[in-house]
């Protein structure tokens, strides 16, 4: 006896929500980044070298993934010469989390944008979990379709 696994016509309109929505949050993601990056290039433009922030918030999205990631950003080079190149360096989240820990991001801050930090963060950690679980989702509706598809091959 062969076994077909049928699709419903609903399964692909449940996965192209899906989708919808991650999009949306990787648009709020960059929003909430931008956010931080308008802040810190104004406040920079008021500060000394040494006194600018090197922190950098980034959305990923790839795949049926969404990640929003912060960097350390570190400059070399010589800006007369033209040389001058910039160098992120990841800050890694602690596994099974969907946010970084506020001591980790704060030792890495300015003290002028510490709580712009925080608050991004904050705002960046539901947007995570919502993605991880839209991603585990997806992924389960995509196995559906591929086995429905491998069952009319047969």
């Amino acid at each position: 006896m062969s076994e077909q696994v049928l699709v419903s016509p609903h399964i692909n309109d449940a996965l192209g929500y899906l989708q919808a929505r991650m999009g949306v949050l990787n648009d709020m993601a960059g929003n909430l980044c931008k956010q931080h990056f308008d802040f810190v290039m104004a406040e920079n433009k008021k500060k000394t070298w040494a006194e600018k922030s090197v922190l950098y918030a980034q959305p990923r999205a790839r795949d049926n993934t969404l990640a929003v990631v912060w960097f350390v950003v570190r400059w070399y080079g010589s800006k007369a010469a033209n040389t001058r190149r910039m160098q992120k360096k990841v800050i890694i989240k602690p596994k099974n989390k969907h946010g970084y820990t506020t001591a980790t991001l704060v030792n890495k801050a300015r003290h002028w944008e510490a709580d712009m930090v925080i608050e991004v963060e904050q705002e960046l950690i539901p947007i995570r979990r919502e993605a991880a679980l839209l991603a585990k989702a997806i992924g389960q509706l995509n196995q559906i379709i591929k086995a429905a598809k491998a069952g009319e091959s047969r």
